[in-house]
């Protein structure tokens, strides 16, 4: 009896536990639902669309570089951040006073050596009078002892012999005077020639100078914002580390970068995109563009480019590598936004149009000091800076920057790595083999085998006549900046000297310009409508990829996927249970489902059955939400 009474309670309190659990179990199971957030499936047009984030920048830049000055390069003068600089107005002027101290030394010592040359020859045409009064008179004691010779008959043996004697001493004599006025002329003609050779290298030390001294001002080759670089004379730095701009008074190395001149009249916007809306894109695509300053306006542009690989900002905290994506920009669209007039804007997209036919500048000096363009066609190589000349051998022409000597490197002012051999190499670097024989043909014909160093100015003025005249009949056009040849005046000690041009290597600019450009108006006193624009201004980038019409389409966070296969959880009731789809399109924000679910029905945002601290896609979390992969229908 007690037996079965102790398993009757057992029993009834086995079912009261159980019927507590249930009611606890289900009073809880509100609480849990009300913790996973859902969506309702939709079925309407979806339009594929991806969002960028990115900057503006101008389509064609200049750097300026600082210019090997052989001494200290400090800055004097400079372009204020953010000036609007017109074409040919200075950027950079650099310290010159060491290079007009050498230039004035250089100038004295061709001085010196021209008036050395002077005495040399002034004494040797002294000499050869003498020389030409003492071999006339060998020649006349040579006629009289021929003459006393004749007589030999009428005079006794004795004298007969002395006679003979005398005849023979006299023509050793003359034989061995015109031994000694040839050894005298060659040491003289020598003598003159080293000279000569010394003041041909004092011409083009001083060249060279005068050719630096053409550097120490950096103009703007065309019309755009004047970006100041930073100063990294220092070589050491640091993460997070503060740079200063370069300013005036700093020292800077050759070569050193020190500004940057950006075309403000073509701007594009340059973005980063992850590796889905890579797979997405394509050039061409238009896009919607709303920049930052104007939010109002909406401004259209297209895909200009794409990066093949994709690249991590290590200064950025996101670790994920993303490709690097260019958007043109509709600039007339653009200027309108900024309330430009017709006028303005047809300026602006004529100066661009005139920077684009620009061709790309190649570094004119052997150490910098010019200006690189990027944008455009490939660059070429700068000249090198190769000795003052060759080996004797071939008469180099002075007029055209070259050194006398076979085959001898053109010094840094030519611009160019090596000339042609014979003649040294110089500006003659700029025309082809062909013109070059021409060329030296015409130079010879109009010198008339004369050398040039040794013309007065008269003759050289002649000689530039003739030479363009027989250049006109050859067919030979001279490169922009070459001249042919002649004596310039300029420079420090007033004095010409041949291989001066007048022109600044690889850029075109005349001393001319060097001498009338200014520096650009700070920018609070400019008021161009160029000046509205600034590169690295943000912008929010929109890129309609595809629209796909009545779709289904739950977001991006609804899939989750288990063996390679995706699913949804649908709620039934307060229950979820798991259900496959299958994936028509997929974004970053969106999936386009073409069967699983029907519309309205409620979809999980996160997987409602893993358990609290589990990891996404672990086994206890019974799947994960699905990743973002390319887009395409499957």
């Amino acid at each position: 009896m007690i037996k079965k009474i102790l398993f009757r309670l057992v029993i009834l309190g086995m079912v009261a536990g159980g019927a507590y659990y249930a009611y606890r179990f289900f009073q809880l199971l509100p609480q849990r639902q009300q913790q996973v957030a859902t969506t309702g499936v939709r079925q309407s047009d979806v339009v594929v669309r991806t969002y960028s984030r990115g900057e503006l920048r101008a389509v064609r830049s200049v750097t300026l570089t600082a210019p090997n000055l052989f001494g200290t390069v400090q800055v004097t003068r400079m372009a204020s951040l953010g000036a609007l600089a017109k074409e040919k107005e200075l950027v950079v002027e650099f310290d010159d006073s060491e290079l007009l101290s050498r230039i004035e030394e250089k100038q004295l010592a061709l001085d010196q050596t021209d008036e050395q040359i002077k005495k040399s020859k002034a004494d040797l045409a002294i000499r050869n009078n003498q020389d030409q009064v003492e071999l006339l008179r060998t020649r006349y004691s040579v006629r009289r002892a021929e003459l006393e010779v004749k007589r030999n008959e009428l005079l006794s043996a004795i004298d007969a012999k002395k006679n003979d004697l005398n005849l023979e001493e006299a023509r050793r004599r003359l034989k061995q005077l015109e031994s000694d006025i040839k050894s005298r002329l060659q040491q003289a003609e020598a003598e003159l020639a080293v000279l000569q050779e010394q003041k041909n290298k004092s011409i083009l030390e001083l060249n060279r100078e005068r050719q630096r001294l053409m550097q120490v001002k950096l103009l703007a080759p065309m019309t755009g914002l004047v970006a100041i670089r930073q100063n990294r004379a220092g070589g050491f730095f640091v993460p997070g580390m503060q740079i200063p701009d370069i300013r005036e008074g700093d020292q800077v190395q050759p070569g050193m970068p020190v500004a940057d001149v950006l075309d403000l009249s073509e701007l594009e916007v340059i973005s980063r995109v992850g590796e889905l809306d890579r797979a997405n894109l394509k050039e061409g695509q238009d896009v919607i563009l709303r920049l930052d300053s104007i939010p109002d306006k909406t401004l259209h542009g297209k895909i200009k480019t794409m990066s093949g690989t994709a690249s991590a900002n290590v200064f950025s905290n996101d670790p994920a590598k993303k490709f690097d994506v260019v958007f043109s920009v509709d600039m007339k669209e653009l200027l309108s936004a900024l309330g430009a007039s017709s006028e303005q804007i047809n300026k602006v997209l004529a100066t661009a149009e005139a920077n684009r036919k620009k061709p790309v500048a190649a570094n004119p000096f052997a150490m910098g000091g010019g200006a690189t363009m990027t944008g455009g066609p490939g660059a070429g190589a700068p000249g090198g800076a190769g000795p003052a000349g060759g080996s004797p051998g071939g008469q180099g022409m002075p007029q055209f920057g070259e050194a006398p000597g076979g085959g001898g490197q053109g010094g840094p002012q030519s611009g160019f790595a090596r000339g042609p051999g014979g003649g040294g190499g110089g500006r003659m670097g700029g025309l082809t083999p062909d013109q070059r024989a021409k060329m030296r043909a015409a130079m010879q014909k109009a010198s008339g085998g004369k050398s040039v160093a040794d013309m007065n100015d008269a003759e050289r003025a002649e000689f530039q006549k003739k030479l363009q005249a027989e250049l006109k009949k050859a067919g030979v056009e001279l490169p922009a900046g070459m001249t042919p040849g002649g004596r310039r005046n300029g420079g420090a000690g007033g004095a010409g000297t041949d291989g001066f041009t007048g022109v600044q290597p690889g850029t075109g600019y005349t001393q001319k310009d060097l001498d009338a450009a200014k520096l650009p108006p700070p920018p609070e006193e400019d008021a161009q409508l160029e000046m509205l624009l600034r590169p690295g201004m943000l912008a929010d980038v929109e890129i309609i990829i595809e629209r796909i019409p009545n779709a289904l389409h739950v977001p991006s966070q609804a899939l989750f996927e288990r063996e390679g296969k995706p699913f949804v959880y649908i709620r039934k009731g307060h229950v979820f249970e798991e259900r496959p789809v299958v994936v028509s399109r997929r974004t970053e924000s969106t999936v386009v489902l073409t069967s699983g679910v029907k519309p309205g029905e409620l979809v999980a945002l996160a997987d409602p059955f893993a358990k609290p601290g589990a990891k996404k896609g672990s086994e206890e979390s019974k799947g994960g939400a699905m990743g973002a992969l390319p887009g395409g229908k499957k």
